[in-house]
């Protein structure tokens, strides 16, 4: 495997994530290929790991970033970002430092880079790649938030609500899981497809209603040339239902989105509680 084929399987390992975020992480590692150069492609690709295993833990920490970005612009503060532990054997250099060996360039720390503080700031450290442990400074939206720079670029690749949730039960996934969590996750995932379920009946239930109300309306403007009275009550009934309509309709989008942002603040809680427990964890080692 080249960097290429690497690169390529990263990609598609984090398909799921919105484009801005998938490209930022692909040119982070493009970047830490380039640095180390052609002839340490394979040191690189082996202190990686295999590209899907790569990317989960990428997903991972962006859902952690977009959390605490979300939990920082609810306080005021959208750059009060809580940082990450440092895992054993980070640096703090703004590059990836090298040293000459028999005229090749290798890492002179163990492991692979992990995304600091800023953009383009790297640190070395011990273990795997960790990308968007903490949040870059330039970058201060979350999932649903509305982009500070770059608008034109990133407004249009905001998910929706349905998408966020989805991506970030992706996340929890991708974390280590107990048995009995992994367990209850999958019941709560259930629960969760029932409710979606009833809320989508609801919007089904007000287009029906909708489409009842418009040809009731419309026979009773027929019907009001060859009987006035009766068409009137007609017409009126179709109104009624026809705003019946409308109102499902629209409430339902509103309750579909509400709960799907409030699960997926919910879950990213959980995801950013377990990923700071894991380097924490690893930290102490």
């Amino acid at each position: 495997m080249n960097k290429e084929t690497y690169l390529q399987e990263l990609r598609k390992g984090l398909k799921i994530l919105p484009q801005y975020d998938r490209e930022e992480a692909i040119e982070f590692y493009e970047e830490y290929f380039d640095e180390a150069g052609v002839e340490n492609e394979a040191k690189v690709i082996e202190e990686l790991g295999e590209p899907k295993i790569l990317a989960k833990k990428i997903l991972v920490d962006v859902v952690d970033r977009k959390y605490e970005e979300t939990m920082a612009a609810s306080s005021g503060n959208a750059l009060a970002v809580v940082p990450s532990p440092i895992v054993s054997g980070a640096g703090t250099s703004a590059a990836p430092q090298f040293q000459q060996v028999q005229g090749t360039e290798i890492p002179q720390a163990q492991g692979a880079p992990v995304f600091g503080a800023q953009s383009g700031q790297y640190t070395q450290a011990q273990g795997a790649a960790g990308y968007g442990a903490q949040a870059n400074p330039n970058y201060e939206q979350a999932f649903n938030g509305q982009p500070a720079e770059d608008k034109k670029s990133k407004k249009g690749d905001q998910p929706s609500a349905l998408k966020t949730l989805w991506i970030v039960l992706a996340a929890i996934f991708a974390l280590p899981l107990s048995p009995v969590i992994f367990a209850l996750l999958i019941v709560a995932c259930v629960m969760i497809f029932v409710a979606f379920i009833v809320l989508i009946s609801f919007l089904i239930a007000g287009i029906s209603i909708l489409v009842a109300g418009i040809g009731t309306s419309i026979f009773g403007i027929v019907a009001f040339f060859m009987n006035p009275a009766a068409a009137m009550v007609v017409l009126g009934g179709g109104l009624v239902c026809f705003g019946l309509g409308i109102f499902f309709i629209l409430g339902s989008l509103a309750l579909i989105r509400l709960v799907a942002h409030g699960l997926a603040k919910g879950f990213g809680r959980i995801v950013h509680k377990r990923n700071r427990k894991n380097k924490a964890a690893q930290a102490v080692a």
